[in-house]
């Protein structure tokens, strides 16, 4: 993915906070580092985007978060457990789908949404709860 990007400021933050690591496949993995110095009101509105742009809120169901990409779905994981939000996951293999890729699915509880939902800024949060 290219994203073009006019802020110095964001660049930075960027470089310092994604970290790559060599894979045995020589691919390189990124890994969001949370920041001990990243505030949970910042650390809420990053959960609020994520959930806006790849979620989906269901007003019973709760919340569930789908990526193919191993290293998006443990830094979610580590975002949540940070936040101290309980979540479930599920894997689903390649030969299920017609992508050929396995992806993750994270499932926040309607209660864990109800209980931090006031917290995360999020449209689609506030649009069902």
């Amino acid at each position: 993915m290219i994203v073009k990007v006019c802020s110095k400021e964001l660049v930075e933050f960027i470089r310092m906070h994604i970290e790559f690591k060599e894979e045995t496949n020589n691919r390189k993995e990124k890994l969001l580092l949370v920041g001990e110095d990243w505030s949970s009101e910042f650390r809420y509105g990053l959960l609020a985007g994520i959930i806006d742009s790849d979620g989906h809120v269901h007003r019973h169901l709760g919340t569930e978060i789908k990526t193919a990409s191993p290293s998006t779905f443990k830094a979610i994981l580590n975002l949540l457990n940070n936040l101290g939000i309980i979540a479930k996951t599920k894997k689903l293999k390649a030969e299920n789908r017609y992508s050929k890729k396995d992806y993750y699915t994270i499932y926040i509880s309607s209660f864990q949404i109800k209980t931090y939902g006031d917290k995360i800024p999020s449209v689609k949060i506030k649009r069902f709860f």
